[in-house]
C-alpha cells in the first residue's frame, strides 16, 4: 500500500525541506496534514506549501498513513503522547529527531510497533542531503520503500542494518564538515606561524 496521505507533526525546517521535496516530486499538497502550534508558522506552512495545519492533533481530521515527527528532541514525549490516541497500528512513524530511541517513541506512543527513525544532516534543506535511516522490523518491505520516497526528497538515502549505526552516521555526514573546516583552520594557524599572513 503506498503512502498516500502523510502527517507531519511540527513545521520546521527540515518538515518544511520533506515537504518542499514532496512537492518537486508531484505530490499532492491536499494529501498533507501538519500539526504546528505557533499560528504564524501555520499560515507561512499554508501559504508556502498549499497544506492544511492545524494548531493540534486532535484537530485533524485523520492523520496520514505515514506520520513525521519533525518536532525537537525535548518535544518529543509532549508530543507522541498527543498523538498516541489517534495512532492506528496500521500506521507508520517516522522519526527525524536528533537522539531519540526508538524503544522511548514506542513507549510514549504506548507500544507502537511500525517505527522508522532517521537523522538528516542540514543539506537536507537544499535537497543536496544524507539521511541514514532505520526500520522497525514490523515495517513492511512496501511501507519502508514508500518512506524511502520520501525520505529521498532530501537527497542520498542510506538504510542502516542496526539502530545503533545512526549515531556513527550523524557523526560523519552531520559532523564531517566540520572536520573539514577544522583541517583547514589548523593549515591557515600553520601559515601564520611561518610568517605569512
Amino acid at each position: 500500500r503506498s503512502f498516500m496521505k502523510i502527517t507531519f507533526i511540527g513545521g520546521g525546517n527540515m518538515a518544511q525541506a520533506i515537504m518542499g521535496g514532496l512537492a518537486r516530486g508531484g505530490f499532492a499538497s491536499a494529501d498533507i496534514g501538519v500539526v504546528e502550534p505557533v499560528a504564524e508558522a501555520r499560515a507561512k506552512l499554508a501559504q508556502d506549501f498549499g497544506v492544511k495545519a492545524q494548531a493540534r492533533a486532535a484537530e485533524l481530521a485523520a492523520l496520514g498513513d505515514l506520520v513525521v515527527m519533525a518536532v525537537k528532541p525535548q518535544q518529543m514525549r509532549e508530543a507522541a503522547t498527543a498523538l498516541r490516541p489517534r495512532l492506528q497500528p496500521q500506521q507508520v512513524v517516522l522519526s527525524i529527531a536528533a537522539g531519540i530511541r526508538l524503544t522511548d517513541l514506542a513507549r510514549w506512543l504506548g507500544g507502537h510497533a511500525r517505527l522508522i527513525r532517521c537523522m538528516p544532516n542540514t543539506p537536507a534543506l537544499i535537497g543536496a542531503g544524507v539521511t541514514a535511516a532505520y526500520a522497525t522490523p514490523a515495517v513492511t518491505a512496501e511501507e519502508t520503500a514508500q518512506a524511502a520516497r520520501v525520505l529521498q526528497t532530501m537527497g542520498k538515502l542510506i538504510w542502516v542494518k542496526s539502530e545503533a549505526l545512526l549515531d556513527p552516521a550523524t557523526a560523519v555526514s552531520g559532523s564531517g564538515p566540520a572536520y573539514v573546516f577544522y583541517f583547514i583552520e589548523a593549515l591557515e594557524q600553520a601559515a601564520k606561524e611561518l610568517g605569512l599572513e
